[in-house]
């Protein structure tokens, strides 16, 4: 029997697309004139070039892409592979319309070989961004740019085949001396007549095959049976952070001895435990986590990232130490858990169920994260389980990931369906152990409204870590730190409150945020240990030297600049969507040293078919943070083979050159380009008719607090609780965190009892560290204390100190 992998045809069509803003319906047909239209690669998104604005894009964009069908491939299964697009997709071929997938997060198939023909086709897609009340997520910090944001492939195989990621590999009983492996593999029988189908599976480690597993089934015609065979494996070599194996299993579909597919599936055999008074287990030893929290954006290219990018991502974590990523807040690309999976880190896979604080707005991404009008209830919930079925089947296989994560504070919803936001969370975890018993289902930012008992692993952001003290099942601070800073930044831990050790029930935590990020929330997307050019504050080497033993860099001072350097982490790159190169520019003195001089340093390509995200140049310079401590650094990608010649140049100062290397195809001769320009438009924030209380759920922190009455009583907009300090000595404070600047009109202070009198001063800050003090007064007949002007620049903290008396406090309020 053949076992060559000849029959399954698979091939990325990221190159050569055509792109324009707005609803073109038309451009669906093929004799359509899109000349006009934007020479654009994929991945793609409507936002470049994005920088970090709050605003951004939202609309229609339409993608044109001519792909080839080759002869042989007539009458077989030929079908389009998206691994994501934002967020609303209609699919065209040929003019005809092939199907509809909604999610911008999740990978999809649309079968469309009824719709092709030898030669030439047309591929029309029109996607959307709009705010959908039914579809999540419905809120969130981050942004949402609309785009085929990662890569499409064309698949081509016979009707008997193995399923869209059909494979499902895992290892109980796991030891060094061995494991039990089970490998499920659903095959599909398209054809006219029944199959006798002989599933070959091959597992192979480091080149050499090591088991072969046969089983034979009859698959009746538009049907599907999974096969399940069983192997014992002798002396393992396990997946650890430490030493990633990897193990690949090769599926051979025979129909009449005659290869019909072949499928490659990448594996790794481990075991894991989370423990509620023990902590985490990895191969069945205490392994303690640290790890970051990794959104999806990069500069200028927005979520448009390559495999490349995705690479350098996970290296970043990996090279200061840390063990672990948290992907927040929704499914990222498959080749995200691959390359943890490659480069050892363990991998939190998390759903975008997600909400954000501050008032509830229809319209927007700061919407109430669970629905509010009945009739998008439904609709809702079955977005959420399409997502995590879709999330779950395609990651499944890999060994990074320790845990499917059903939310991100869907607290952040109104309260009068919180009970239905809480049904859906454990409706949610019900699935995920049905769809994939290995793993346990966690609810992350669950640290409000009683959402930390709904999974089997609570996690806990902001203030969760100090306030749930050995909660008596597996915990996991899931975010924590929250430090505002551009590069350099201080040579400082992000720490909070509660976090500064793990102890031995505390399974892990995870550093709020590994990287600066687009936020529509002001400056929170400025809280990342490394900066949205891919530089790393101080505060990434403070985690190297602490967790690595590696000292960090002497800083830059100012000098006499005498000449730009150009350094490049690739000299060569690939020109099919998944590589690009990252591009270092630094100013330094006559002895070869980086200085910290301030300068305005221009790229431009001045040979080859590079790009940057704004063009054929860009321009950095400190006033945009984006040369900072003497240094800049972008992406560039090439869609056209040949070499590219990178230029720098800045006033008063010597000019730099770099050569990097396209592979590929299409050779680059001069081609003229329609460049994409800036988006037409972008959508503020909705504006507020009426005050709201900004302070709601948010974290809060205190000196101390008598058991039953915590901090976080102060902000949960109840009648009966309050936070009371354990300790009456002079000095005792609360603190609430807005998470990121806002700004306010006035804060109100309830207190609980006659005990305002016990008020000392009131202090606002921006960064946690430095405070000024507020005026405050009481409100005459009321237990309140009114702070009547906020400043003008907003606040992030608003801290109340207290006398000696006893002070107890029903609520802070922050109100615009």
């Amino acid at each position: 029997m053949a076992t060559s992998l000849t029959k399954r045809h698979q091939v990325l069509i990221n190159n050569e697309w055509t792109f324009m803003y707005g609803d073109i319906a038309e451009g669906k047909e093929v004799l359509f004139d899109d000349s006009s239209w934007y020479d654009i690669g994929i991945p793609h998104s409507f936002g470049i070039p994005y920088f970090m604005e709050n605003e951004f894009y939202v609309g229609y964009g339409c993608y044109r892409k001519h792909f080839s069908i080759q002869p042989e491939w007539l009458g077989k299964r030929i079908s389009l592979e998206f691994q994501g697009a934002f967020q609303d997709a209609d699919i065209y071929v040929n003019g005809e319309w092939a199907g509809n997938h909604k999610g911008g997060y999740t990978a999809f198939h649309i079968d469309i070989s009824e719709l092709v023909h030898e030669g030439d086709n047309l591929l029309f897609v029109r996607l959307n961004n709009l705010w959908n009340p039914r579809l999540a997520p419905r809120a969130g910090e981050h942004v949402f740019n609309g785009g085929i944001y990662r890569d499409v492939s064309l698949i081509v195989t016979e009707h008997v085949h193995v399923a869209w990621y059909g494979t499902f590999v895992t290892a109980s009983e796991v030891t060094a001396e061995s494991a039990a492996l089970e490998v499920k593999t659903e095959v599909v029988n398209e054809a006219a007549n029944a199959a006798d189908c002989l599933l070959v599976s091959v597992v192979e480690f480091d080149g050499t095959s090591i088991s072969e597993m046969r089983s034979r089934q009859s698959i009746e015609p538009g049907q599907s049976f999974e096969f399940s065979q069983q192997q014992l494996m002798g002396k393992p070599m396990l997946w650890h952070p430490d030493s990633p194996h990897l193990y690949q299993l090769k599926s051979y579909v025979y129909v009449d001895d005659m290869l019909q597919d072949e499928y490659e599936t990448s594996f790794g055999v481990r075991s894991i435990f989370f423990d509620a008074k023990k902590g985490f287990f990895l191969n069945g030893k205490h392994y303690d986590i640290i790890g970051a929290n990794v959104h999806q954006d990069h500069a200028g290219w927005g979520d448009a990232v390559t495999r490349a990018g995705i690479a350098r991502d996970v290296k970043l974590i990996k090279d200061c130490g840390m063990n672990f990523i948290r992907g927040s807040h929704y499914p990222h690309h498959t080749h995200f858990s691959a390359e943890c999976d490659k480069q050892g880190l363990l991998f939190w896979s998390e759903l975008c169920f997600w909400g954000i604080g501050g008032a509830n707005t229809e319209g927007y991404w700061a919407s109430s994260a669970y629905p509010v009008r009945e009739e998008d209830k439904e609709e809702f919930e079955v977005s959420c389980m399409r997502a995590l079925h879709e999330m779950i089947r395609t990651n499944r296989n890999h060994p990074s990931i320790i845990t499917w994560s059903m939310s991100n504070e869907p607290f952040f919803s109104d309260d009068e369906v919180m009970d239905e936001a809480r049904a859906l969370i454990v409706r949610l975890v019900e699935e995920s152990h049905r769809l994939d018993p290995s793993r346990p289902a966690s609810v992350g930012g669950a640290q409000r409204q009683g959402f930390d008992v709904l999974g089997d692993i609570a996690g806990y952001n902001g203030d969760g870590a100090a306030l749930y003290i050995d909660p008596g099942f597996p915990s996991f601070v899931s975010e924590y730190g929250s430090v505002i800073a551009v590069r350099p930044g201080e040579y400082a831990p992000g720490y909070t409150d509660g976090v500064e050790r793990n102890p031995r029930w505390r399974s892990g935590k995870a550093l709020w945020c590994g990287f600066h990020h687009g936020s529509i929330a002001s400056n929170m997307g400025y809280m990342g240990m490394i900066d949205y050019y891919r530089l790393p504050l101080n505060a990434w080497y403070w985690y190297r030297n602490e967790l690595l033993g590696i000292a960090p860099p002497q800083p830059a001072s100012e000098g006499t600049a005498y000449t730009l350097r150009l350094t490049a982490d690739r000299h060569v790159i690939a020109t099919d969507g998944t590589d690009d190169t990252h591009i270092i520019v630094e100013v330094i003195d006559r002895e070869g040293k980086r200085i910290c001089n301030p300068l305005q340093v221009e790229l431009e390509i001045t040979h080859g078919g590079g790009l940057f995200p704004t063009g054929k140049s860009i321009r950095f310079s400190p006033e945009n943070n984006s040369f900072l401590d003497g240094m800049g650094a972008i992406e560039l990608r090439s869609y056209y083979a040949g070499t590219i010649k990178v230029e720098a140049r800045a006033e008063g100062v010597l000019p730099a050159e770099i050569s990097i290397e396209a592979v590929g195809d299409t050779i680059w001769s001069g081609q003229s380009l329609r460049l994409q320009p800036p988006p037409p438009s972008v959508m503020k924030a909705p504006a507020h008719g009426s005050s709201y209380n900004i302070a709601r759920s948010r974290p809060v922190f205190c000196s101390s607090y008598e058991a039953g009455h915590p901090a976080m009583n102060v902000t949960d907009d109840l009648e009966d609780t309050f936070w009371k300090p354990s300790n009456e000595a002079e000095g005792q404070w609360i603190m609430v965190d807005l998470e990121g600047r806002k700004k306010a009109d006035h804060a109100v202070i309830t207190f609980a009892g006659t005990t305002a009198l016990s008020l000392q001063e009131a202090f606002y800050s921006l960064d946690g560290k430095s405070f000024s003090p507020l005026v405050a007064s009481k409100h005459e007949g009321k237990n309140k204390i009114l702070i009547a002007e906020l400043p003008s620049e907003g606040l992030r903290y608003l801290k109340v100190v207290f006398k000696a008396a006893n002070a107890a406090v029903k609520q802070i309020e922050i109100l615009t």
